[in-house]
């Protein structure tokens, strides 16, 4: 289950997805405009009807009730919190994959991933399509599950059987489509630009960065951090360095040796003057 408290899952859980009810919802029709909307000129027509019949208090419970009646299999974007419950519920079922998750968009990381500029498809690129694949999985594990208590036709029950085989596919699909674009020819690029990041004499690197996804943004800015480490290491790292004890006595346990570790004498202390000594280390460049 996704972090409740981490803020980039709560945003990734913003993607809409379409999803179409499986029965008739009371009090929904606000989910759909375009049903919201046919409704209310449906009640405003009855109440004249009803009035020649002289049947008035019917007429406006009725007309109240089918005012916010969303139909089944009404096409409504919900957000992908909304529909994790409706799904494992089976209160709806997901047609289709946002646009940017399709398989045409999977051909074009496929073909250049690279040159993809993900941010302007969603901010959350890869955390999102990675709770959506979680959740078609999900949907499709639970519906296997309460399949045998279900009582219905057999026409009906293997056509949910092919529409779940289908959905699982998708999943599937779609996860393998995000973990060869996150961590191929793209994730390469990003981290060669995290290079060119330290220098200012190297090429501009926001155009780069536009294109990239939260996810990797976050990675740029540690491999930035990373290699800014290195460099500083290997501007001082000549000089003698204290080694703490428990590298000391990691290393004298394991055996193996990175470096020259060389014993030194601390001088005259303060305390006397003792013979204290104190291990050095000097790093192979």
């Amino acid at each position: 289950m996704p972090n409740y408290y981490d803020i980039d899952t709560i945003l990734a859980e913003e993607e809409l997805l379409t999803v179409k009810p499986k029965f008739a919802f009371a009090y929904l029709s606000h989910l759909d405009p375009d049903t919201h909307h046919r409704n209310s000129m449906m009640s405003r027509k009855r109440p004249r009807a009803d009035e020649t019949n002289g049947d008035k208090g019917s007429s406006r419970s009725s007309s109240a009730n089918h005012n916010h009646r969303l139909p089944e299999g009404t096409k409504i974007k919900m957000p992908l919190w909304a529909v994790d419950r409706w799904a494992m519920l089976n209160f709806v079922k997901i047609p289709v994959l946002p646009k940017h998750y399709r398989q045409k968009m999977k051909e074009r990381l496929e073909a250049d991933a690279v040159h993809m500029n993900l941010s302007a498809k969603s901010d959350h690129y890869f955390l999102a399509g990675i709770l959506i694949t979680n959740l078609l999985l999900r949907t499709v594990h639970v519906h296997k599950r309460n399949a045998s208590s279900r009582s219905s036709s057999r026409a009906a029950a293997d056509a949910e059987a092919v529409a779940m085989e289908q959905l699982a596919y998708d999943a599937r699909s779609l996860q393998q489509s995000l973990l060869t674009a996150m961590m191929g020819d793209r994730l390469c690029r990003n981290f060669d630009w995290t290079l060119s990041a330290l220098d200012a004499m190297e090429d501009d690197v926001s155009d780069w960065i536009g294109r990239l996804s939260v996810l990797e943004r976050h990675m740029f800015e540690r491999g930035v951090e990373a290699s800014g480490a290195v460099k500083t290491w290997r501007e001082y790292g000549c000089s003698r360095m204290g080694v703490s004890l428990a590298v000391v006595k990691g290393r004298s346990m394991g055996g193996g040796k990175r470096g020259s570790v060389t014993p030194s004498s601390s001088g005259s202390g303060v305390l006397g003057g003792g013979g204290e000594k104190q291990r050095v280390v000097t790093p192979n460049l």
